[in-house]
């Protein structure tokens, strides 16, 4: 009786708490859980790459801070890095323990930067102040970010993304003005690169060494391969799910092969091959012929080429176009908050701020409705030429508009261009260095010095490819492979048994 009593008791409780919540009334859409006590008023620290404009730094000294002093009661302390510089700079600050509150990166450094113990778990953070992160933003981004259990980013970008990084962006007015239509092959990419240049040296064509090679593996190899590392060592086989040493493949020797032909015509340019820096100075100067496309590259870097040149059009293309693009990650944009962070909630509620409405997405992205831009037909005009917060880094399907200066040909190839796509086999792995992050970290110094040449076109892979092969192989290459064989592994065979039981994915 005495035990039947307490859990009367107990149910009682339990209905009164239920009635006093009840009462209080749930959390408006919007507002931040676990914050309606008022909070300190705080700096936040903040690091994005890029170079600040002057009116970006006026709108985040005045109207933005001015805003989120009011709502949020923060200061945003914003630290622009230039590109060249940014991982660098964002390792030094991570390493040392500086007390930045939130910075943004590409996804391939997540688990890195979790392994590194740079950057903290965020699943209490996002369940307690990010209620429009989650309303805004598909749950699967989410999950290519979770590992050992725990979130460790915040995928902010929601939007298409099937084949990112495998296409060509091209200066398609250019492309015109020498009788061409599309680019559907290498040899189109070329004989743009000879017209153009027959026409009018000071343009030149380029293709970046950190990226793509896999831009070529469309029309080069009759398997479709995904890379599975960042540093372009390692692919798998996404018909057959089986993983790829792709350095040791016939189709390596292709790829190089191509790109020692482009450096001997002209269309890599020897003098900046390997620098980034004057690389895209050159392209914010208009003279890029074509680099690597990311699915809506042609829309995001418009602005700044049509600076240099206001007739300037881009347009993005796939190599053999009929060949199947695969989703390896719904967003390939990260922010994370440092391990050392002093305002991790505040950086959370900072980045709910931006999703919670469509005003304050285009506050943040455009500047002021009115200084900065205006609406027509539902598309941005833009009324000035300075950059404000990245639109790639936030692009999200639910509050989207296209500039009025990007073609509608464009906007459609973006918004399709998922159409048809299919799940890579690599979605959600994450390879765990540590196990061999000695002989990684040895294999990446030889492979940087090595083969980044060969991948450049500065050396022949001939003449340069048994050498550093085997200096790879003498700094733990086969145990490197080794490990990967076997995460890859255990991670299919999880795969498989959630399948089993009816999982996704």
């Amino acid at each position: 009786m005495k035990t039947i009593h307490r859990i009367l008791l107990l149910f009682s409780f339990v209905a009164w708490v239920a009635v006093a919540s009840a009462c209080k009334g749930a959390p408006e859409h919007g507002e931040s859980t676990g914050a309606d006590a008022p909070q300190p008023y705080v700096t936040l620290s903040m690091i994005m790459p890029g170079d600040e404009s002057a009116r970006m730094r006026e709108f985040v000294d005045n109207e933005l801070n001015a805003r989120l002093k009011q709502e949020l009661n923060i200061k945003l302390e914003l630290t622009y890095i230039p590109w060249a510089d940014y991982q660098s700079k964002v390792e030094l600050a991570l390493s040392t323990g500086e007390n930045y509150d939130l910075f943004w990166y590409g996804t391939s450094f997540v688990s890195d930067y979790k392994t590194k113990g740079y950057i903290r778990p965020l699943d209490t953070l996002l369940q307690t102040y990010g209620p429009d992160l989650t309303t805004n933003i598909p749950a699967d981004n989410f999950k290519q970010y979770e590992m050992d259990g725990s979130l460790w980013a915040i995928p902010s970008q929601a939007f298409t993304s099937a084949g990112k990084f495998t296409s060509v962006m091209v200066r398609q007015d250019l492309l015109e003005s020498v009788g061409m239509k599309e680019i559907r092959t290498i040899a189109d990419l070329e004989a743009f690169y000879t017209k153009m240049h027959a026409r009018d040296p000071s343009y030149y064509g380029y293709l970046e060494n950190d990226r793509g090679q896999d831009v070529l593996w469309r029309e080069l190899s009759d398997q479709p391969l995904t890379f599975l590392d960042e540093n372009q060592m390692f692919a798998v086989n996404e018909n057959t799910g089986e993983l790829v040493d792709y350095l040791e493949s016939d189709l390596y020797k292709k790829v190089a092969q191509v790109r020692k032909r482009w450096v001997d015509i002209g269309v890599i340019d020897k003098r900046l091959a390997g620098n980034k820096a004057a690389n895209i100075d050159q392209e914010d100067a208009g003279r890029l012929l074509f680099r690597v496309g990311a699915v809506s590259r042609a829309m995001e870097n418009l602005q700044t080429v049509q600076n240099a040149d206001p007739e300037a059009i881009l347009r993005e293309y796939y190599l053999a176009p009929d060949k199947p693009k695969y989703i390896v990650a719904p967003s390939n944009e990260a922010y994370m908050i440092p391990t050392k962070a002093l305002h991790p909630e505040r950086a959370m509620q900072f980045m709910n701020w931006i999703l919670q409405s469509k005003e304050h997405y285009n506050f943040i992205i455009y500047g002021l409705e009115g200084k900065d831009y205006r609406i027509e037909n539902d598309k941005i005009q833009l009324l000035t030429n300075d950059q404000f917060m990245y639109e790639w880094m936030w692009r999200n399907k639910n509050y989207f508009m296209p500039t009025t200066n990007v073609d509608d040909s464009v906007v459609e190839d973006m918004l399709h261009n998922d159409d048809n796509a299919r799940i890579s086999k690599i979605f959600g792995f994450h390879f765990n260095q540590e196990p061999v992050k000695k002989e990684y970290a040895k294999v990446l110094a030889v492979y940087n010095e090595k083969f980044l040449p060969i991948n450049l076109g500065i050396v022949g892979y001939d003449q340069a490819f048994p050498g550093s092969m085997e200096a790879l192989k003498k700094a733990g290459y086969d145990k490197v492979w080794a490990e990967l064989k076997r995460q890859y592994a255990d991670f299919r065979a999880a795969q498989t048994s959630r399948a089993d039981w009816g999982g996704s994915k």
